[in-house]
């Protein structure tokens, strides 16, 4: 019998990409849901008829409210309550529907405090959030929190993978919705078909990131869920321990794009945390095999997209 996996948030960034993984598997039948399927999670009602319907033996969780660091102050009470609700909707409606299925939670680091360079697994909760992105990163602790909370009394078993910056193809188009990368590329397309002789950076370009090729992190999953590797560290970093500049990486992309401009740096706008490096130590203890896309790769397969997008 097939497997039934759900992925919520099928129509979004993490949720193509996971879907592109798993479709031609014959094992599996791949359910993709949002709200453009009328499916509201932060509806409970509406949440609960779809698991009924639907009868998922997995969850992928790839649901969220994303947006740049504009977006995510500009509309923090929102971005909040909503991102806070896909969690409690997401383990109450399980709960009272099928306890037994499985729910992966693919976790933004930064739930991780900004305080510390290099996010270890055990330093989840070892101090307060970066003030501009902490109505997107507090219910990212608030999920794992209820998972861990929802294990207690029902038994209901996650995985929680925690995924740095993620980069790559069907990301949004908005450059106030998409991720950080995918905006660099989109808007520096742009301002080269424009013809601008100027790119202006958001912030000062100089906080390191490490970057993950999205397609990557869909294979991951599929590898985890082939091998049924249910029993991993909770959470676990999906890391390699490799940050680079901002500035380097908008050097990058521009050299790729052959693209001849002066780089200018808007330090109006939010720079965010200074370092987000994921520490890589238990990653390549259980999944030593693991090859990620070359970064150079992945950066020119995005910007391949985006030149054909737009």
């Amino acid at each position: 019998m097939k497997k039934r996996i759900l992925i919520l948030g099928g129509f979004g960034f993490m949720g193509k990409n996971t879907n592109l993984a798993f479709v031609d598997d014959d094992r599996y039948e791949v359910i993709n849901e949002s709200r453009r399927t009328e499916c509201d999670i932060t509806n409970l009602a509406q949440l609960k008829e779809k698991l009924v319907e639907i009868k998922p033996d997995i969850i992928i969780n790839a649901a969220a409210i994303v947006g740049s660091l504009n977006y995510l102050t500009t509309y923090a009470g929102d971005v909040i309550h909503d991102n806070s609700l896909i969690y409690l909707n997401l383990y109450r409606a399980v709960s009272e529907v099928n306890d037994k299925t499985l729910i992966i939670n693919p976790i933004s680091n930064c739930a991780y405090p900004s305080t510390i360079d290099v996010q270890q697994e055990n330093l989840l909760f070892d101090g307060p959030l970066h003030k501009s992105i902490q109505s997107f990163g507090m219910p990212k602790r608030l999920g794992f929190i209820t998972s861990e909370c929802y294990r207690e009394q029902y038994g209901i078993k996650t995985m929680n993978l925690v995924i740095p910056n993620a980069y790559g193809e069907n990301d949004y188009t908005n450059p106030d919705k998409t991720h950080a990368m995918n905006g660099i590329i989109m808007r520096m397309i742009q301002a080269m078909k424009k013809g601008d002789k100027e790119f202006w950076v958001w912030g000062t370009g100089m906080p390191i990131r490490e970057w993950v090729y999205m397609p990557d992190v869909a294979r991951l999953l599929k590898l985890i869920v082939d091998n049924e590797y249910y029993d991993l560290p909770n959470p676990i970093n999906v890391g390699q321990e490799n940050g680079i500049s901002i500035l380097d990486t908008v050097l990058i992309i521009k050299e790729m794009l052959d693209y001849h401009a002066d780089v200018f740096f808007d330090s109006s706008k939010q720079d965010g945390a200074p370092i987000k490096i994921v520490g890589s130590k238990l990653f390549k203890e259980y999944f030593p095999e693991f090859n990620f896309t070359d970064y150079r790769v992945g950066i020119k397969n995005t910007i391949n997209y985006y030149k054909n997008l737009i």
